[in-house]
Protein backbone atom coordinates (compact mmCIF):
# COMPACT_ATOMS: atom_id res chain seq x y z
CA UNK A 1 0.00 0.00 0.00
CA UNK A 2 2.90 2.50 0.57
CA UNK A 3 4.56 1.32 -2.28
CA UNK A 4 1.74 2.28 -4.11
CA UNK A 5 0.95 5.55 -2.37
CA UNK A 6 4.82 6.71 -2.96
CA UNK A 7 4.28 5.76 -6.57
CA UNK A 8 1.07 8.28 -6.59
CA UNK A 9 2.42 10.73 -4.82
CA UNK A 10 6.04 10.71 -6.91
CA UNK A 11 5.42 14.17 -8.34
CA UNK A 12 4.53 15.77 -5.40
CA UNK A 13 7.05 18.39 -4.12
CA UNK A 14 5.85 17.21 -0.83
CA UNK A 15 4.22 14.50 0.86
CA UNK A 16 3.61 12.31 3.40
CA UNK A 17 2.27 8.64 4.83
CA UNK A 18 1.56 8.63 8.41
CA UNK A 19 0.86 4.90 9.86
CA UNK A 20 -1.03 4.15 13.34
CA UNK A 21 -0.80 0.60 14.71
CA UNK A 22 -1.31 -1.28 17.71
CA UNK A 23 2.40 -2.07 17.59
CA UNK A 24 5.89 -1.38 18.56
CA UNK A 25 6.52 1.42 16.50
CA UNK A 26 10.77 0.80 15.94
CA UNK A 27 9.36 -2.88 14.28
CA UNK A 28 6.90 -1.29 12.12
CA UNK A 29 9.37 1.15 10.69
CA UNK A 30 11.83 -1.64 9.90
CA UNK A 31 9.23 -3.91 8.07
CA UNK A 32 8.45 -0.84 5.77
CA UNK A 33 12.78 -0.27 5.46
CA UNK A 34 12.39 -3.38 4.12
CA UNK A 35 9.32 -3.54 1.72
CA UNK A 36 9.78 -0.19 0.80
CA UNK A 37 13.03 0.83 0.88
CA UNK A 38 12.70 4.10 -1.43
CA UNK A 39 10.26 6.39 -0.55
CA UNK A 40 11.64 9.31 -2.99
CA UNK A 41 9.93 12.45 -1.80
CA UNK A 42 7.71 10.66 0.43
CA UNK A 43 7.56 10.80 4.07
CA UNK A 44 6.44 7.48 6.17
CA UNK A 45 5.95 8.23 9.87
CA UNK A 46 4.95 5.47 12.09
CA UNK A 47 3.02 5.62 15.27
CA UNK A 48 2.05 3.22 17.93
CA UNK A 49 -1.60 3.34 19.27
CA UNK A 50 -5.00 1.89 19.24
CA UNK A 51 -7.07 3.45 16.43
CA UNK A 52 -10.22 2.67 18.40
CA UNK A 53 -8.90 5.35 21.05
CA UNK A 54 -9.66 9.22 20.38
CA UNK A 55 -6.58 10.37 21.71
CA UNK A 56 -4.37 7.67 20.18
CA UNK A 57 -6.02 8.91 16.82
CA UNK A 58 -5.09 12.48 17.15
CA UNK A 59 -1.33 11.50 17.50
CA UNK A 60 -1.49 11.13 13.65
CA UNK A 61 -3.01 14.22 13.04
CA UNK A 62 -6.17 13.58 11.27
CA UNK A 63 -7.01 17.11 10.40
CA UNK A 64 -4.30 17.79 8.30
CA UNK A 65 -4.74 14.75 6.51
CA UNK A 66 -5.60 14.83 2.52
CA UNK A 67 -7.30 11.39 3.07
CA UNK A 68 -7.63 8.20 6.20
CA UNK A 69 -7.15 4.55 5.13
CA UNK A 70 -8.99 2.31 7.46
CA UNK A 71 -7.72 -1.50 6.40
CA UNK A 72 -9.00 -4.38 8.32
CA UNK A 73 -6.74 -6.56 10.28
CA UNK A 74 -5.86 -9.91 10.16
CA UNK A 75 -8.33 -10.78 12.58
CA UNK A 76 -11.50 -12.84 13.39
CA UNK A 77 -13.03 -9.08 14.28
CA UNK A 78 -11.12 -7.27 11.95
CA UNK A 79 -15.16 -5.81 10.48
CA UNK A 80 -15.66 -4.58 14.04
CA UNK A 81 -12.79 -2.85 14.79
CA UNK A 82 -13.39 -1.02 11.24
CA UNK A 83 -16.75 -0.19 11.69
CA UNK A 84 -15.42 1.11 15.12
CA UNK A 85 -12.67 3.21 13.84
CA UNK A 86 -14.92 4.21 11.00
CA UNK A 87 -17.38 5.75 14.17
CA UNK A 88 -15.11 7.13 16.28
CA UNK A 89 -13.62 9.40 12.79
CA UNK A 90 -17.11 10.29 11.90
CA UNK A 91 -17.61 11.49 15.10
CA UNK A 92 -14.89 13.17 15.75
CA UNK A 93 -15.26 17.08 16.26
CA UNK A 94 -13.23 18.23 12.86
CA UNK A 95 -10.97 21.77 12.77
CA UNK A 96 -10.62 21.91 8.97
CA UNK A 97 -12.83 20.55 6.18
CA UNK A 98 -12.92 16.72 6.79
CA UNK A 99 -11.00 13.90 4.42
CA UNK A 100 -12.22 11.53 2.51
CA UNK A 101 -12.55 8.01 4.56
CA UNK A 102 -12.04 4.60 2.65
CA UNK A 103 -12.03 1.78 4.22
CA UNK A 104 -13.13 -2.39 3.22
CA UNK A 105 -15.18 -4.78 5.07
CA UNK A 106 -14.32 -8.62 4.81
CA UNK A 107 -18.04 -9.48 5.09
CA UNK A 108 -20.53 -8.74 3.33
CA UNK A 109 -23.17 -8.81 5.86
CA UNK A 110 -21.25 -5.83 7.13
CA UNK A 111 -21.05 -3.24 4.59
CA UNK A 112 -24.21 -1.29 5.27
CA UNK A 113 -23.20 -1.22 9.24
CA UNK A 114 -20.19 0.28 7.79
CA UNK A 115 -21.67 2.36 5.49
CA UNK A 116 -23.65 4.10 7.95
CA UNK A 117 -21.03 4.00 10.27
CA UNK A 118 -18.44 5.86 7.92
CA UNK A 119 -21.21 8.62 7.02
CA UNK A 120 -21.40 10.46 3.95
CA UNK A 121 -17.67 11.62 3.84
CA UNK A 122 -16.49 8.04 3.74
CA UNK A 123 -16.13 5.21 0.66
CA UNK A 124 -16.66 1.55 2.00
CA UNK A 125 -15.88 -1.70 -0.03
CA UNK A 126 -16.40 -5.12 0.07
CA UNK A 127 -13.42 -7.04 -0.05
CA UNK A 128 -15.52 -10.51 0.00
CA UNK A 129 -17.84 -9.95 -2.64
CA UNK A 130 -15.22 -7.33 -5.00
CA UNK A 131 -12.89 -10.91 -4.62
CA UNK A 132 -15.68 -13.32 -5.74
CA UNK A 133 -16.20 -11.22 -8.70
CA UNK A 134 -12.09 -11.23 -9.37
CA UNK A 135 -12.10 -15.05 -9.64
CA UNK A 136 -14.91 -15.74 -11.42
CA UNK A 137 -13.96 -13.30 -14.22
CA UNK A 138 -10.54 -14.55 -14.36
CA UNK A 139 -11.22 -18.07 -14.22
CA UNK A 140 -12.93 -17.96 -17.83
CA UNK A 141 -10.43 -15.66 -19.17
CA UNK A 142 -6.81 -16.54 -18.01
CA UNK A 143 -4.79 -12.69 -18.18
CA UNK A 144 -7.82 -10.82 -16.56
CA UNK A 145 -6.06 -10.41 -13.32
CA UNK A 146 -2.88 -9.24 -14.55
CA UNK A 147 -4.65 -6.94 -16.80
CA UNK A 148 -6.42 -5.87 -13.55
CA UNK A 149 -3.05 -5.81 -11.34
CA UNK A 150 -1.90 -3.13 -13.88
CA UNK A 151 -4.82 -0.96 -14.19
CA UNK A 152 -5.38 -0.35 -10.01
CA UNK A 153 -1.40 0.23 -9.77
CA UNK A 154 -0.27 3.35 -10.12
CA UNK A 155 2.92 1.81 -12.35
CA UNK A 156 1.94 2.02 -15.41
CA UNK A 157 -1.55 3.66 -16.77
CA UNK A 158 -4.90 4.68 -14.54
CA UNK A 159 -8.11 5.72 -14.69
CA UNK A 160 -8.75 9.64 -14.38
CA UNK A 161 -11.74 11.36 -14.93
CA UNK A 162 -11.67 14.86 -16.29
CA UNK A 163 -13.84 17.28 -18.19
CA UNK A 164 -12.88 18.00 -22.30
CA UNK A 165 -15.10 20.85 -23.25
CA UNK A 166 -14.17 21.12 -27.17
CA UNK A 167 -15.45 17.60 -27.06
CA UNK A 168 -18.91 18.58 -26.49
CA UNK A 169 -20.78 17.71 -29.20
CA UNK A 170 -18.91 15.15 -30.57
CA UNK A 171 -20.10 11.16 -30.47
CA UNK A 172 -18.07 8.96 -27.54
CA UNK A 173 -17.27 6.55 -30.71
CA UNK A 174 -15.27 9.71 -32.62
CA UNK A 175 -13.37 10.61 -29.30
CA UNK A 176 -11.89 7.05 -29.31
CA UNK A 177 -9.96 8.52 -32.09
CA UNK A 178 -9.34 12.01 -30.80
CA UNK A 179 -6.44 11.54 -27.81
CA UNK A 180 -3.12 11.40 -28.73
CA UNK A 181 -2.30 10.08 -25.57
CA UNK A 182 -4.63 8.47 -23.40
CA UNK A 183 -7.83 6.16 -24.10
CA UNK A 184 -11.42 6.93 -23.40
CA UNK A 185 -12.97 4.11 -22.13
CA UNK A 186 -16.65 5.93 -20.76
CA UNK A 187 -18.14 9.31 -19.69
CA UNK A 188 -19.50 10.33 -16.40
CA UNK A 189 -22.43 12.70 -16.97
CA UNK A 190 -23.08 15.56 -14.45
CA UNK A 191 -25.74 13.91 -12.53
CA UNK A 192 -23.35 11.35 -11.87
CA UNK A 193 -24.57 8.76 -14.01
CA UNK A 194 -21.77 6.34 -15.61
CA UNK A 195 -21.61 5.30 -19.25
CA UNK A 196 -18.39 2.37 -19.94
CA UNK A 197 -18.04 1.50 -23.17
CA UNK A 198 -21.48 3.49 -24.21
CA UNK A 199 -23.12 2.97 -27.85
CA UNK A 200 -20.32 4.39 -30.04
CA UNK A 201 -23.34 6.88 -31.32
CA UNK A 202 -23.80 8.67 -27.39
CA UNK A 203 -23.39 12.88 -27.35
CA UNK A 204 -20.86 13.82 -25.13
CA UNK A 205 -22.02 16.97 -23.19
CA UNK A 206 -20.84 20.48 -22.21
CA UNK A 207 -19.91 19.21 -19.21
CA UNK A 208 -19.54 15.69 -19.05
CA UNK A 209 -16.36 14.23 -17.88
CA UNK A 210 -14.35 11.43 -19.95
CA UNK A 211 -13.09 8.81 -18.52
CA UNK A 212 -9.90 8.39 -20.02
CA UNK A 213 -6.90 5.22 -19.09
CA UNK A 214 -3.60 7.13 -19.19
CA UNK A 215 0.09 7.25 -17.68
CA UNK A 216 -0.49 10.27 -15.43
CA UNK A 217 -3.10 12.51 -15.56
CA UNK A 218 -0.71 15.08 -17.22
CA UNK A 219 -0.31 12.18 -19.63
CA UNK A 220 -3.53 12.91 -21.29
CA UNK A 221 -3.77 14.97 -24.67
CA UNK A 222 -6.08 15.80 -27.57
CA UNK A 223 -4.79 15.16 -30.89
CA UNK A 224 -3.28 18.34 -32.49
CA UNK A 225 -2.93 16.52 -35.86
CA UNK A 226 -4.50 13.59 -37.84
CA UNK A 227 -4.46 10.70 -35.91
CA UNK A 228 -3.10 8.00 -37.14
CA UNK A 229 -3.88 6.18 -40.11
CA UNK A 230 -6.48 3.33 -39.99
CA UNK A 231 -4.93 0.25 -41.92
CA UNK A 232 -8.19 -0.56 -43.56
CA UNK A 233 -6.50 -4.07 -45.55
CA UNK A 234 -5.75 -5.58 -42.18
CA UNK A 235 -9.02 -5.04 -40.07
CA UNK A 236 -10.76 -8.86 -39.99
CA UNK A 237 -14.11 -9.99 -39.97
CA UNK A 238 -15.38 -10.99 -36.75
CA UNK A 239 -16.57 -14.40 -35.99
CA UNK A 240 -19.25 -14.53 -33.93
CA UNK A 241 -18.55 -15.31 -30.34
CA UNK A 242 -18.36 -19.35 -29.10
CA UNK A 243 -21.29 -19.63 -26.93
CA UNK A 244 -21.16 -23.55 -26.10
CA UNK A 245 -21.41 -24.69 -22.43
CA UNK A 246 -18.08 -25.33 -21.21
CA UNK A 247 -16.69 -27.88 -17.89
CA UNK A 248 -14.94 -25.92 -15.33
CA UNK A 249 -12.97 -28.31 -12.42
CA UNK A 250 -13.04 -26.26 -9.04
CA UNK A 251 -10.35 -27.71 -6.72
CA UNK A 252 -10.25 -26.95 -2.95
CA UNK A 253 -13.48 -25.25 -0.63
CA UNK A 254 -13.43 -21.65 1.23
CA UNK A 255 -16.22 -20.09 2.30
CA UNK A 256 -16.19 -17.28 -0.93
CA UNK A 257 -17.46 -20.99 -3.15
CA UNK A 258 -21.37 -20.19 -2.78
CA UNK A 259 -21.13 -16.67 -4.03
CA UNK A 260 -18.07 -17.92 -6.64
CA UNK A 261 -21.38 -20.25 -8.30
CA UNK A 262 -23.82 -18.11 -8.16
CA UNK A 263 -21.96 -15.19 -9.82
CA UNK A 264 -20.38 -17.90 -12.80
CA UNK A 265 -24.07 -19.05 -12.84
CA UNK A 266 -25.38 -15.35 -14.32
CA UNK A 267 -22.02 -15.90 -16.70
CA UNK A 268 -22.30 -19.64 -17.93
CA UNK A 269 -24.19 -20.66 -21.43
CA UNK A 270 -26.86 -23.06 -20.20
CA UNK A 271 -25.59 -26.61 -20.22
CA UNK A 272 -22.21 -26.05 -18.47
CA UNK A 273 -21.50 -27.81 -15.45
CA UNK A 274 -18.93 -26.93 -12.36
CA UNK A 275 -17.23 -30.01 -10.01
CA UNK A 276 -16.25 -29.37 -6.99
CA UNK A 277 -13.11 -31.31 -5.93
CA UNK A 278 -13.24 -31.13 -2.39
CA UNK A 279 -11.99 -33.45 1.35
CA UNK A 280 -16.10 -32.65 2.02
CA UNK A 281 -19.00 -32.77 0.51
CA UNK A 282 -20.71 -29.20 0.23
CA UNK A 283 -24.22 -28.82 1.75
CA UNK A 284 -27.07 -29.53 -0.25
CA UNK A 285 -28.46 -26.42 -1.57
CA UNK A 286 -24.67 -25.52 -2.35
CA UNK A 287 -25.04 -28.05 -5.19
CA UNK A 288 -27.76 -26.62 -6.71
CA UNK A 289 -29.95 -26.21 -8.64
CA UNK A 290 -29.21 -23.48 -10.92
CA UNK A 291 -30.43 -21.89 -14.10
CA UNK A 292 -27.11 -22.76 -16.41
CA UNK A 293 -24.69 -24.70 -14.17
CA UNK A 294 -25.42 -27.87 -13.22
CA UNK A 295 -23.03 -28.31 -9.95
CA UNK A 296 -21.40 -32.08 -8.81
CA UNK A 297 -19.07 -33.24 -6.37
CA UNK A 298 -16.34 -35.24 -6.25
CA UNK A 299 -13.96 -36.15 -3.20
CA UNK A 300 -10.26 -35.24 -3.40
CA UNK A 301 -7.12 -34.38 -1.65
CA UNK A 302 -5.49 -31.21 -3.70
CA UNK A 303 -1.93 -32.28 -2.61
CA UNK A 304 -2.32 -35.65 -3.60
CA UNK A 305 -0.78 -36.83 -7.26
CA UNK A 306 -3.52 -39.78 -7.50
CA UNK A 307 -6.41 -38.54 -6.04
CA UNK A 308 -5.81 -35.41 -8.57
CA UNK A 309 -5.62 -37.70 -11.46
CA UNK A 310 -8.61 -39.48 -10.64
CA UNK A 311 -10.35 -36.72 -11.58
CA UNK A 312 -9.61 -36.72 -15.14
CA UNK A 313 -9.16 -33.06 -15.42
CA UNK A 314 -8.32 -33.39 -18.91
CA UNK A 315 -11.83 -33.80 -19.45
CA UNK A 316 -12.28 -29.81 -18.29
CA UNK A 317 -11.79 -26.80 -20.33
CA UNK A 318 -10.84 -24.71 -17.30
CA UNK A 319 -9.25 -25.03 -13.64
CA UNK A 320 -9.80 -22.87 -10.91
CA UNK A 321 -8.22 -23.88 -7.76
CA UNK A 322 -9.45 -21.77 -5.00
CA UNK A 323 -6.91 -21.10 -0.91
CA UNK A 324 -7.74 -23.25 2.01
CA UNK A 325 -8.86 -21.16 4.62
CA UNK A 326 -8.68 -24.07 7.41
CA UNK A 327 -4.82 -23.20 7.77
CA UNK A 328 -2.58 -20.15 7.79
CA UNK A 329 -1.90 -18.59 4.78
CA UNK A 330 1.80 -18.94 3.93
CA UNK A 331 0.61 -23.18 4.31
CA UNK A 332 -2.10 -23.05 2.63
CA UNK A 333 0.00 -21.55 -0.35
CA UNK A 334 2.74 -24.00 0.29
CA UNK A 335 -0.06 -26.72 -0.25
CA UNK A 336 -1.51 -25.09 -3.78
CA UNK A 337 1.82 -25.04 -4.63
CA UNK A 338 2.26 -28.70 -4.63
CA UNK A 339 -1.19 -29.03 -6.52
CA UNK A 340 0.19 -26.90 -9.40
CA UNK A 341 3.28 -28.77 -9.86
CA UNK A 342 0.87 -32.06 -10.12
CA UNK A 343 -1.70 -30.51 -12.42
CA UNK A 344 0.80 -29.12 -14.95
CA UNK A 345 2.56 -32.32 -15.20
CA UNK A 346 -0.32 -33.82 -15.64
CA UNK A 347 -1.55 -31.61 -18.53
CA UNK A 348 1.68 -32.20 -19.76
CA UNK A 349 1.58 -35.86 -20.08
CA UNK A 350 -1.67 -35.42 -21.35
CA UNK A 351 -0.94 -33.24 -24.46
CA UNK A 352 -4.57 -31.81 -23.89
CA UNK A 353 -4.39 -27.93 -22.38
CA UNK A 354 -6.93 -26.88 -19.71
CA UNK A 355 -6.65 -23.57 -17.94
CA UNK A 356 -5.18 -22.58 -14.93
CA UNK A 357 -6.49 -19.89 -12.65
CA UNK A 358 -5.12 -20.04 -8.63
CA UNK A 359 -5.97 -17.97 -5.43
CA UNK A 360 -2.95 -16.88 -3.35
CA UNK A 361 -2.43 -14.78 -0.64
CA UNK A 362 0.87 -13.41 -0.40
CA UNK A 363 2.14 -12.09 -3.85
CA UNK A 364 5.74 -13.15 -2.70
CA UNK A 365 4.31 -16.77 -2.65
CA UNK A 366 3.03 -15.53 -6.74
CA UNK A 367 5.97 -15.23 -8.07
CA UNK A 368 7.52 -18.24 -6.44
CA UNK A 369 4.62 -20.25 -8.18
CA UNK A 370 5.49 -18.90 -12.17
CA UNK A 371 7.24 -21.94 -12.12
CA UNK A 372 4.60 -24.35 -12.62
CA UNK A 373 3.49 -22.12 -15.59
CA UNK A 374 -0.44 -21.24 -14.22
CA UNK A 375 -2.28 -19.27 -16.65
CA UNK A 376 -3.14 -16.88 -14.31
CA UNK A 377 -2.99 -16.23 -10.36
CA UNK A 378 -5.40 -14.16 -8.16
CA UNK A 379 -3.86 -12.50 -4.88
CA UNK A 380 -7.10 -11.14 -4.00
CA UNK A 381 -6.03 -9.09 -0.63
CA UNK A 382 -3.24 -6.91 -3.04
CA UNK A 383 -6.44 -6.43 -5.57
CA UNK A 384 -8.02 -4.66 -3.12
CA UNK A 385 -5.24 -2.99 -1.51
CA UNK A 386 -4.45 -1.04 -5.25
CA UNK A 387 -8.09 -0.38 -5.61
CA UNK A 388 -7.97 1.19 -1.61
CA UNK A 389 -4.79 3.45 -2.80
CA UNK A 390 -6.67 4.06 -5.78
CA UNK A 391 -9.82 5.73 -3.92
CA UNK A 392 -7.48 7.61 -1.69
CA UNK A 393 -5.78 9.32 -4.54
CA UNK A 394 -9.77 10.06 -5.69
CA UNK A 395 -12.66 8.84 -4.64
CA UNK A 396 -14.74 9.42 -7.16
CA UNK A 397 -13.88 6.32 -8.86
CA UNK A 398 -15.34 3.98 -6.65
CA UNK A 399 -18.59 3.70 -8.78
CA UNK A 400 -16.10 3.63 -12.09
CA UNK A 401 -13.86 0.91 -10.58
CA UNK A 402 -17.29 -1.05 -9.26
CA UNK A 403 -18.92 -1.30 -12.48
CA UNK A 404 -16.03 -2.33 -14.61
CA UNK A 405 -16.37 -5.73 -12.11
CA UNK A 406 -20.22 -5.81 -12.56
CA UNK A 407 -21.72 -8.32 -14.43
CA UNK A 408 -24.19 -6.06 -15.27
CA UNK A 409 -23.22 -3.74 -18.45
CA UNK A 410 -19.27 -3.67 -19.99
CA UNK A 411 -17.12 -5.48 -18.40
CA UNK A 412 -13.29 -6.03 -19.15
CA UNK A 413 -12.50 -8.72 -22.24
CA UNK A 414 -9.66 -10.86 -23.10
CA UNK A 415 -10.56 -11.76 -26.89
CA UNK A 416 -8.69 -13.36 -29.67
CA UNK A 417 -6.45 -10.67 -31.77
CA UNK A 418 -7.87 -12.14 -34.65
CA UNK A 419 -11.18 -11.14 -34.22
CA UNK A 420 -10.22 -7.69 -34.97
CA UNK A 421 -6.78 -7.98 -37.16
CA UNK A 422 -6.16 -10.36 -39.29
CA UNK A 423 -3.27 -12.78 -38.19
CA UNK A 424 -0.08 -11.28 -38.83
CA UNK A 425 -0.82 -8.80 -40.62
CA UNK A 426 1.15 -4.70 -40.05
CA UNK A 427 -1.38 -2.33 -38.24
CA UNK A 428 -0.95 -0.26 -35.19
CA UNK A 429 -3.08 -0.14 -31.84
CA UNK A 430 -5.49 2.98 -33.50
CA UNK A 431 -6.44 0.37 -36.42
CA UNK A 432 -7.31 -1.93 -33.11
CA UNK A 433 -9.70 0.41 -32.24
CA UNK A 434 -11.27 1.45 -34.95
CA UNK A 435 -11.57 -2.80 -35.51
CA UNK A 436 -13.16 -2.73 -31.67
CA UNK A 437 -15.25 0.38 -32.44
CA UNK A 438 -17.19 -0.91 -35.13
CA UNK A 439 -17.98 -4.24 -33.19
CA UNK A 440 -19.51 -2.04 -30.05
CA UNK A 441 -16.30 -2.32 -27.70
CA UNK A 442 -13.58 0.02 -26.14
CA UNK A 443 -9.99 -1.30 -26.89
CA UNK A 444 -7.63 -0.33 -24.42
CA UNK A 445 -4.58 -2.13 -24.78
CA UNK A 446 -3.31 -6.02 -26.17
CA UNK A 447 -1.38 -8.87 -24.48
CA UNK A 448 0.99 -10.95 -26.01
CA UNK A 449 0.73 -14.23 -26.32
CA UNK A 450 5.11 -14.97 -26.33
CA UNK A 451 5.51 -12.91 -23.11
CA UNK A 452 2.73 -14.57 -20.62
CA UNK A 453 5.52 -15.62 -18.51
CA UNK A 454 7.72 -12.89 -18.68
CA UNK A 455 7.42 -10.93 -15.45
CA UNK A 456 6.36 -7.97 -14.35
CA UNK A 457 3.66 -7.19 -17.01
CA UNK A 458 3.11 -11.16 -18.62
CA UNK A 459 2.09 -9.77 -22.12
CA UNK A 460 -0.01 -7.24 -20.73
CA UNK A 461 0.26 -3.43 -21.91
CA UNK A 462 -2.81 -1.15 -21.81
CA UNK A 463 -2.88 2.40 -23.43
CA UNK A 464 -0.15 1.27 -26.14
CA UNK A 465 0.79 4.49 -28.51
CA UNK A 466 -2.19 4.99 -31.35
CA UNK A 467 0.90 4.46 -34.00
CA UNK A 468 2.99 2.31 -32.84
CA UNK A 469 3.49 -1.09 -35.53
CA UNK A 470 1.61 -3.86 -34.47
CA UNK A 471 1.59 -7.23 -35.61
CA UNK A 472 -1.02 -10.09 -34.02
CA UNK A 473 -1.29 -13.33 -34.58
CA UNK A 474 -3.56 -16.75 -33.02
CA UNK A 475 -1.44 -16.20 -29.81
CA UNK A 476 -2.24 -12.96 -29.24
CA UNK A 477 -5.54 -11.19 -27.59
CA UNK A 478 -6.90 -7.85 -27.71
CA UNK A 479 -8.19 -6.04 -23.81
CA UNK A 480 -11.63 -4.41 -24.47
CA UNK A 481 -14.33 -3.29 -22.66
CA UNK A 482 -17.46 -5.04 -23.98
CA UNK A 483 -20.98 -5.78 -22.76
CA UNK A 484 -20.34 -9.65 -23.76
CA UNK A 485 -18.16 -12.26 -24.65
Amino acid sequence: MIDELVEANQSERRSCVVVLADRDKVSTEEQIRLRVPRTGRTRVICRSGNPLKRADLELVSPDTSKAIMVLPPTDLEADTMVIKTLLVLNNRAWRSPRPHVVAAVQDSDNLAAARLAAGEHGVVIDADDIAVRFIVQSHRQTGLSTVCNELLSFYGSELYIRAEPSLTGVTYGEALHRYELGTPVGLRRTDGQLLLNPPMDTVIGEDDGVIVLAEDDLFIKLATRHPARIVEEALACAEPPDLTPDRTLLIGWNGRVPKIIELLDSFVEPGSALDIAASHRPAADVLGPYENLTVGYKPCRPTSRRSLEALDPGSYQHVLMLSDESTDAEQADNRTLVTLLHLRDIENRLGDPYSIVTEMNEDSNREVAQVTRADDFIVSSKLISLMLAQLTENRHLHDVLIDLFDPAGSEIYLKPATRYLKSGAKANFATVIEAARRLGETAVGYRLGAERGAPPAYGVHLNPPKAARLRLTEEDHIIVLAEEE
